[in-house]
This record gives C-alpha cells, structure tokens and sequence, in this order.
C-alpha cells in the first residue's frame, strides 16, 4: 500500500513520484490511483461526498478555489504493448496550496494513502521522529480551537487523517447552537398506544390472538432522526479511537453536546443499524436554516466511511480531508488580529463569502439609476483593515494575508491591489502578512521573529510594509514551536504593528 508524502506548492522544485514512492512497484500503484485526481480541478472532484474541503461552499463566492488541482502530474508513465504501466521513472508530482489527506479504496484501487503537508515541515533535518507538520496542526489548533496538549496528542503515531477527528467537535457545537435538528419520521409501533393508520397486515401477524398491542405506523416530528442518528454512530466511532475520548470530553461544551446526541438517540441506536443509517444520509442535508447540519452530516459521513469498507456506500472511491492554504492562514490570523487595534479602533474582516464588510469602490450618487454599480464585484474586500481614528489622522492600515513566499520578493499584482485599497480607502498604510521559513532567513536570523521590509510610494503617498512570520524550527518538540509561534504573534501585535503606521519606523 503506497504512501506518499509531499508538501504545498512544489511545483518549482516537484519531486518524482519514484522518489517520494520509494520503490518501483509503489510508483506504478500510486500513479494509477493518483490519475483518479491528477490534473483535475476540485470542481470537478468535489461532488464527491467522501472529499472535504475547507473553505466549504466552493465556487460561490468567486474566490478562484474551486479552480486549484489536488496534485498534477509533469511527465507520463511508460506503457508496454499490452498497455500496462512498467514505468514511472520520468513522472513528476505538483502540488499548489491545498494541505491534508487524501486515500483510495474500493475495487481498482491500491489503497493509496496521500499526505500533503506544509511547506514548512521541512525545516530541519528529517528523521524517523522528526519532520512533523507541527505549522499545519498550530494553524489548525487555532482556527478550530484545538487544545493538542489537553488531548495528549502523539505525533509519532499520527496520521493526516486525523485532523477529521479533530475537528469534529468545533462542527458539532456550531450546528447545535442552531438547535437540535427536527425533522418528520416514520415509525413502526406495536402497543396500546395507538396514533397513527393501523397496519393490518402487522397486527394480524404479530397480534393474534389479541393481547392488547396494536399495529401502527405513525409520522412523528422528533429529534430522533436520520441526522442526529448519524451523529450519534459518528460519537461511538471517535470513541473507539486512541484519543477519541479526549476529544469528546476536553471541554465542557463539547460534553454538553455530546449528551444532547445521547439523550435523543438513546432509544433507537443500535451499532447494528450504522450501515442503514449511513445509506439514508448519502441525500445530502438541504435546509435553509439547519445550515450547519448539512457540513457535519458531510463530516460524520467521511468518518464513517472510512472506518470500515464494510459501510462504505460511497460509489467513488476517493476519501480526504483538504485545506486551502491561503484560506487557512488568513483565518489562522484573524484569530490574532481580531483583539488587536490601531488608533483606539478594532480591525475589520470583510468576508467576501458573506459578502459582509466590502468597501464600495465606485460612488454612483451621479447616475442612481445605473444598476451595475450596486453588483457585489463593484466593492472590495481586504483581508482586515483598521480605519483611520478621524479624519485627520494617518493611523489606519491595510494588511492582505498572503500565503506566497513573499521573501522572495513582491507580486505585481498584489501590489496594485493593496495601493488601490489605500487609494479607495483614504489609508497611507498597507501592508502584507506572509509566513517564512526559519531556515530561509540567511542573514536575517537575527531579525527576531517577524521580519519587517518596507516601501515608500512615490511622492510620499503612502507606506507598504511586509511582514514575515517566521516558522521556526523545533525539531521534534511542538511545546517549543507552539511558543515561537505565540512569541512571533506577540512581537507582531505589540511591536511590528503598533509603529507600523509611522513614517520612520
């Protein structure tokens, strides 16, 4: 069973698959599972519902996601005469910014097992025990507030399909702070109790002679349905593995939830039922306002139809967890940025998924009835800003989260953007917020844990700073690296950013 580990976006130096596959054999079988993906956009990929990627909702909000390749292949394999694959020697295997975990199963399939971690898990020397992805699982911890140590988590047994049980309590309390989920149901009774069309068939199978039970089918609105069944099963799942309980049990609200699902299933679960249960969820969820049902339905099932093949109902045979790198990191800085402020004033996160926060572009008071400027794509949407505190101040500042290696210098294009936000927005100051490896820093290692480069536009108009988080590198320990990180977002806050507005800073 091939097992391949690559990192986010290698396609200037992508590996060969022999490489990473190790052995011949190995390369061949990873090459006819991969083709399953290769080359193939995640719109193409991801109506397949044993595949989550976060962000969800693709394609909805043209943020060009839907766009990215899981893996593309430069190069092509060697066929003989009777068109079977002898060779992949000259095979070269791209990645772009998605992160995670795909596998292969089902009839045709090697069982390829697919893990794309970040870039920076390269920093320092791989060994055995070393070469952890500690960034991605930081990033994650944060967005989805994950406590690692409180679950006694080992990276040496880990694998990156773990990051789904994770992540299972954070979607589970946000669809129940919607409430329980309710919904009609069919049930089969037989007892004195009669409210609901007698089945007479039943009743005369299984009553007579009369003993005072009755055969009846009634519709219920109820809590114990397909859904929350399949939470349930889900639970009891988690459980059985090494740090399931922990995870169930961290916190208060994820107890708290977890009895909610207990409560309601209590009466009818029964392990025996899971592959029943899993076929009536394969319709996916589709409620104006249980929302948030529909992305842990997604989630239970991907968990469920990996634990065993023999529940496996799923008619493709590509299973995984994915994260958008740029996504990731934006979201992992907003968790840093939201209580931070410049000038007695909160940053904003305009969210161009919501369509929440944009700034108008154009100003249409001339002509109101041209509709064209009241379309979503004639306003823009910064990652975060923070205004200036009146209007005759200059303390206000842009900042873009860039998931690009910016040490390497500047995009024109990102710069054009950026100066026509400050433009738009009446800002003097912009600025871009990148990660950067440790181990890239050269001469700079003494730049401490956020590197600052700054431009001045021409006729003094305005200051564009990049700032580099440095990644450190800790070797095998994630105590050390968790800290490095928490040193670099306490440096940037109170530090780097705090001048950051000033001419000579």
């Amino acid at each position: 069973m091939p097992h391949i580990t690559l990192t986010d976006n290698n396609f200037h130096n992508p590996p060969k698959l022999l490489e990473v596959a190790k052995e011949t054999d190995s390369a061949i079988q990873a090459y006819e599972d991969l083709q399953l993906v290769a080359n193939k956009s995640l719109k193409e990929l991801c109506k397949n519902q044993s595949l989550l990627v976060f962000p969800q909702c693709l394609g909805e909000h043209d943020d060009g996601i839907e766009e990215q390749f899981i893996v593309q292949f430069e190069g092509s394999a060697k066929f003989n005469d009777e068109d079977k694959i002898v060779s992949c020697d000259d095979v070269k295997i791209k990645t772009g910014n998605l992160m995670g975990f795909i596998g292969f199963s089902g009839k045709g399939c090697h069982g390829t097992k697919l893990e794309i971690r970040s870039r920076f898990s390269e920093n320092g020397e791989e060994t055995e025990n070393n070469n952890q992805d500690f960034f991605l699982h930081y990033m994650l911890e944060k967005v989805f507030k994950i406590n690692l140590f409180n679950l006694n988590y080992s990276y040496s047994n880990s694998s990156g399909f773990d990051f789904i049980y994770l992540i299972f309590p954070y979607f589970l309390k946000r669809a129940l702070n919607q409430g329980l989920f309710k919904t009609y149901k069919t049930f089969e009774r037989n007892d004195s109790a009669v409210k609901g069309a007698i089945n007479v068939n039943r009743h005369i199978r299984q009553n007579v002679p009369f003993g005072g039970r009755v055969a009846y089918r009634s519709r219920e609105y109820t809590f114990d349905n397909h859904i929350m069944q399949l939470i349930r099963h889900t639970i009891e799942y988690i459980k059985t593995k090494p740090i399931g309980e922990s995870i169930l049990t961290q916190e208060p609200d994820t107890q708290k939830a977890v009895f909610q699902i207990n409560e309601v299933t209590n009466e009818t679960y029964s392990f025996q039922k899971r592959s029943k249960v899993i076929f009536e969820n394969l319709k996916p969820l589709n409620h104006p306002y249980y929302l948030d049902y529909n992305y842990l339905q997604q989630l239970c099932l991907m968990i469920l139809n990996n634990a065993n093949s023999q529940y496996s109902t799923s008619s493709s045979p590509i299973y995984g967890i994915l994260f958008d790198g740029a996504w990731l990191w934006e979201e992992y800085l907003w968790t840093i940025l939201k209580d931070a402020g410049l000038g007695g004033k909160n940053f904003v996160h305009p969210t161009n998924k919501d369509r929440k926060g944009g700034i108008r572009l154009f100003d249409n008071s001339l002509d109101p009835e041209d509709s064209s400027f009241k379309k979503c794509f004639r306003r823009i949407y910064p990652d975060f800003y923070c205004e200036n505190s009146n209007e005759d101040s200059n303390d206000g500042i842009i900042l873009d989260a860039k998931y690009k290696q910016l040490d390497k210098g500047l995009v024109r294009d990102d710069l054009y953007q950026i100066i026509s936000y400050m433009h738009t927005m009446k800002i003097q100051t912009g600025g871009f917020i990148y990660p950067v490896a440790s181990t890239t820093l050269n001469n700079r290692e003494s730049a401490g844990n956020v590197v600052l480069d700054k431009y001045c536009l021409a006729n003094n108009t305005g200051f564009i700073k990049s700032f580099g988080f440095v990644i450190p590198e800790c070797e095998n320990n994630y105590a050390a690296f968790q800290q490095e990180m928490q040193n670099a977002e306490m440096e940037f806050v109170q530090q780097k950013l705090s001048t950051s507005i000033k001419k000579d800073e």
